[in-house]
């Protein structure tokens, strides 16, 4: 028999897993588009051109013509099915603010969308576009599930909806698109059941591989060691470490790429230790507008083990991570910045990233538990926040024609880590997007500010 499904992988499942109510687990964006090329005589959005766009593309991407689909008593991970009441009118949207949009509304109506979870009885994504900004410029905001891939990923599945010209060639005739039957419960259960039968055979495999080579193995034994004591030791709680509500507040921030170019070079060090201790820079700024020091801060950075040949291939969550302690007792920037080359240097060849990325594996295996257990790994992680640093393209990017000016990235927060900084380079600039508990940091806009001067301080 034919498969007409595709089983979530353990690091996608997590994702899942780990949801609530009050904490969405998906990501997105925001960006500014040029106008003009996207309206008609009238003035107004030619929106159904742009939904006929996005639906054409689909093609390319057909798992945003799926959904999941869970296995009978939580038996084994989710499947992917094809929706056979796929509606892009659902998934594609306009709205618009009361005109001129400023970037103040903008990101109030950001925070709102991206607060509200996304339904797993349908494809995992929406797109919305928006009206009203100043200079008619037009919005557009994605929202895509954390199951769906991860920020590289992400990148790559935009990248299939939009143009690196102005005047592509026009898109062929798609083939008509037929939904694949979905499994019955009873098939999938059957299935999910055998799998599990089979993982004594594949761990006897593995077990028999590392006798003949028992360092691998050994290893990483003693990274998932590693990883599990990184675990039980939590790091002094931050002012925003916090039960979360549904209620998010994002911000942005954007700085000049030569700028960050200029501090590489001059103190040869890599990118993302510039961003780390920019970040290090505004958050000691931060902690000291509120009253509050601390010695270091932890930062969950992920790592993408995504090869070279893998983007624009492969969906999914091919990551790991690294805790970044963060010197934000150093009031000298470059002194922050020396010690945080110093740390990302000792991490990235410790072997803890893949210590880290085997105790969820592990976690996964124990079907019977896998869920309460994943969550208590999800939030035993020692860190005060989420910092991540997605490269973009460096090149223009067009939607029919329009031009991407803008584009934020939002990647979403959890209990008792109620801060987020994400980032992506796009066309020679590095575009921050700050996430918060609407509650826990009403005043995110000052971290916003504090990290272009941070940034500035180090280019100085």
């Amino acid at each position: 028999m034919t498969t007409t499904y595709e089983r979530l992988t353990a690091a996608d499942t997590v994702f899942l897993r780990i949801e609530t109510p009050h904490e969405p687990q998906h990501v997105g964006s925001l960006s500014v588009l040029e106008g003009d090329p996207l309206r008609g005589d009238d003035g107004r959005i030619r929106f159904e051109e742009l939904r006929d766009h996005v639906d054409r593309r689909l093609q390319a991407v057909p798992r945003l013509r799926q959904r999941v689909m869970e296995v009978p008593y939580g038996q084994g991970r989710p499947v992917w099915v094809d929706d056979d009441h796929f509606d892009i009118g659902y998934h594609v949207r306009l709205t618009a603010l009361p005109r001129p949009g400023d970037d103040g509304q903008l990101a109030a109506l950001m925070s709102r969308v991206q607060s509200l979870a996304l339904d797993r009885r349908r494809p995992l994504w929406e797109m919305w576009f928006v009206d009203g900004l100043a200079d008619d410029r037009v919005g557009m905001i994605i929202k895509t599930h954390h199951a769906l891939g991860d920020g590289i990923a992400n990148v790559d599945l935009a990248l299939a909806l939009v143009d690196l010209e102005p005047d592509p060639p026009a898109d062929p005739e798609p083939e008509r698109w037929a939904p694949r039957p979905a499994p019955s419960p009873n098939e999938l259960l059957a299935d999910s059941i055998r799998d599990q039968l089979l993982r004594p055979t594949r761990m006897a495999k593995a077990a028999l591989g590392a006798v003949r080579d028992p360092k691998p193995a050994i290893t990483s034994t003693w990274n998932v060691i590693r990883a599990i004591t990184e675990f039980v030791e939590k790091p002094t709680p931050a002012p925003w470490n916090l039960p979360v509500t549904p209620h998010r507040r994002w911000t942005h921030a954007t700085i000049p790429m030569e700028q960050v170019r200029e501090v590489r070079r001059r103190h040869g060090v890599k990118l993302n230790d510039v961003v780390l201790a920019a970040c290090s820079g505004a958050l000691r700024q931060f902690l000291a507008q509120h009253g509050t020091s601390m010695e270091s801060l932890t930062a969950m950075v992920p790592i993408s083990l995504r090869s070279d040949d893998q983007h624009g291939e492969t969906l999914g969550n091919l990551v790991s991570m690294m805790l970044v302690e963060l010197p934000v007792d150093e009031p000298d920037p470059v002194a922050r910045l020396e010690r945080v080359h110093a740390i990302t240097s000792e991490l990235k060849g410790s072997g803890l990233v893949d210590g880290a990325h085997t105790v969820l594996d592990l976690a996964d295996a124990l079907t019977p538990v896998a869920a309460p257990l994943t969550r208590f790994v999800s939030r035993s992680i020692p860190m005060n926040l989420v910092i991540t640093n997605v490269p973009g393209p460096p090149v223009p990017l067009y939607l029919r024609g329009a031009r991407f000016e803008r584009v934020f990235p939002y990647v979403e927060v959890i209990d008792n880590e109620g801060l987020t900084i994400a980032v992506v380079s796009y066309d020679d600039q590095l575009f921050f997007g700050l996430t918060s508990d609407r509650d826990v940091v009403p005043d995110i806009d000052l971290l916003a500010a504090d990290i272009q001067a941070a940034f500035s301080e180090l280019a100085a």
